[in-house]
């Protein structure tokens, strides 16, 4: 993996925002599940656009979330841990309300 910054969409005072390898790559399921703003979107893409490693890992993510959506479509998670789950994501939404 290169260690190099690509430019991305300006910011707030006109300059390139900048994103690495390693941002991209950590940010990356975020961007496959459409849970980054426009703004980061851009920076994503546009490292993903410039950079053939991270775009490589990339489609390497999109491949594997595409298989485990096939594999698993009929498979609904047991009760108890869809409640176990809601109720940590709840904890933690109350927790960063609070901060």
């Amino acid at each position: 993996m290169s260690e190099h910054t690509t430019a991305g969409a300006p910011n707030a005072d006109g300059a390139g925002a900048r994103t690495d390898c390693s941002e991209a790559l950590l940010r990356v399921y975020e961007y496959l599940d459409g849970e980054l703003g426009p703004d980061e979107c851009a920076k994503i893409q546009a490292h993903l656009d410039e950079c053939g490693p991270c775009l490589k890992e990339y489609d390497l993510d999109t491949t594997l979330k595409s298989l485990i959506k096939r594999s698993c479509e009929c498979e609904q998670a047991p009760e108890a841990l869809r409640m176990t789950i809601m109720s940590r994501i709840s904890m933690t939404v109350i927790q960063v309300d609070r901060g």
